[in-house]
């Protein structure tokens, strides 16, 4: 495990356990108050240290970890479990999956699929069907 910091900031830890791609996203989303730490929105700059539990809105999902320890750069993500304790529930995620599989019913397919011109596989059947050839 490498060795970890005392502190470091909100944006940057959420970065390094890898809860956000960027950086930016990550400050971005503590600029927008979509991070909280101990109820209270934070700014980019506040600092994290173990012990602290988060509080993050991603969409429709809000994450909970317990921060565990603060490490001193990016880390892979077999060794985020050393670092922060995801403390969502399950049914948070089952919900956020459900919420995805209706969007998905209700979304029309892409203009590609509905839009294009048969393939050569769709024509042959097509002239089967109609009896041509």
């Amino acid at each position: 495990m490498p060795t970890a910091a005392a502190t470091l900031r909100a944006d940057k830890f959420l970065h390094h356990v890898r809860v956000f791609k960027t950086r930016s996203l990550a400050s971005q989303a503590c600029t927008k108050g979509n991070v909280k730490i101990g109820g209270s929105a934070v700014k980019p700059s506040r600092e994290v240290r173990a012990g602290d539990v988060i509080e993050i809105c991603r969409g429709d999902l809000h994450l909970t970890l317990r921060v565990t320890a603060v490490p001193a750069n990016r880390v892979g993500a077999p060794l985020v479990a050393h670092y922060c304790e995801n403390l969502t529930p399950a049914a948070a995620y089952e919900r956020v999956a459900e919420a995805r599989r209706q969007r998905e019913l209700i979304r029309p397919g892409t203009p590609h699929e509905t839009a294009s011109r048969p393939n050569k596989k769709q024509m042959r059947e097509l002239r089967e069907w109609m009896g041509i050839d």
